[in-house]
């Protein structure tokens, strides 16, 4: 079997056997991976700690003879990130995050720059846990532009003209916001305020640090929130199943 050594975050677990685990890592050096981990679910297990939700790890793996299934072998902690798992509403937005990644990415494909995205991400929500939602919405317009699919905010991405000041809609086969006019009729999730439309803008400029500068109200982030991951959603042609769960769990204050 061939040796790789990665550093990464644990994504996902699921039960693979009496004391197995299969874990789905985000790595620096080789995208996504899929690992057993023999033993993890016995009390005792010594890489237990690095398979918490979004713990970083220096990991140690070999190949199996077949698939694409690695066995993870070797794990040190590098940070565990435990201030982001100490509630059921910080559990779920990783939850969310997990979720974007692993239907966006294409496994084995290196990203360093989502990697380093991700990690300023994690390092902000810890910051700014009041901020949770916002940065969540930054997360996912920096990560569809990383992938090659920004969006258009300046101008009509059907017509070219400027945004008037009127509600605009998020088109995804078009690239981003469409006029009013050039927009669909009725109305949708996909459609944002001009003053949502100014935020979207002004957070997708910000590093990940600090984008909790830009103080937005619970309501509109969470109208802001739906609208970019419902565009996500139908450009990565994925359905985000974390979504539902995360409304329930965090439910607007009032």
């Amino acid at each position: 079997m061939n040796g790789i050594s990665a550093r990464g975050f644990t994504l996902a677990l699921r039960p693979f056997s009496e004391s197995d685990k299969i874990v789905q890592l985000y790595t620096l050096q080789w995208g996504l991976l899929r690992a057993l981990v023999k033993g993890a679910r016995k009390p005792k297990s010594k890489l237990a700690p690095a398979l918490e939700l979004f713990s970083e790890s220096d990991l140690m793996l070999t190949k199996k003879p077949s698939g694409d299934l690695y066995l993870l072998t070797q794990v040190k902690v590098a940070r565990g990130h435990g201030d982001l798992r100490k509630d059921l509403g910080s559990i779920t937005r990783l939850q969310v995050l997990a979720d974007l990644l692993i239907q966006a990415l294409p496994g084995t494909e290196p990203h360093p720059e989502v990697y380093h995205l991700l990690r300023g991400t994690l390092e902000a929500l810890e910051a700014h846990p009041e901020a949770g939602e916002t940065l969540l919405i930054a997360f996912a317009l920096k990560f569809l532009e990383c992938l090659g699919h920004p969006l258009e905010l300046s101008a009509c991405a059907h017509c070219g003209s400027e945004l008037p000041k009127r509600p605009v809609f998020l088109v995804p086969h078009r690239g981003g916001a469409l006029c009013a006019d050039c927009g669909p009729a009725g109305t949708s999730r996909l459609s944002v305020s001009p003053a949502g439309l100014g935020i979207l803008t002004k957070i997708r400029t910000l590093s990940m640090d600090k984008v909790d500068r830009v103080k937005v109200p619970p309501i509109q982030a969470r109208a802001l929130f739906l609208a970019v991951m419902d565009y996500a959603e139908r450009t990565l042609e994925r359905e985000l199943k974390t979504i539902p769960y995360y409304l329930t769990l965090e439910p607007l204050p009032g």
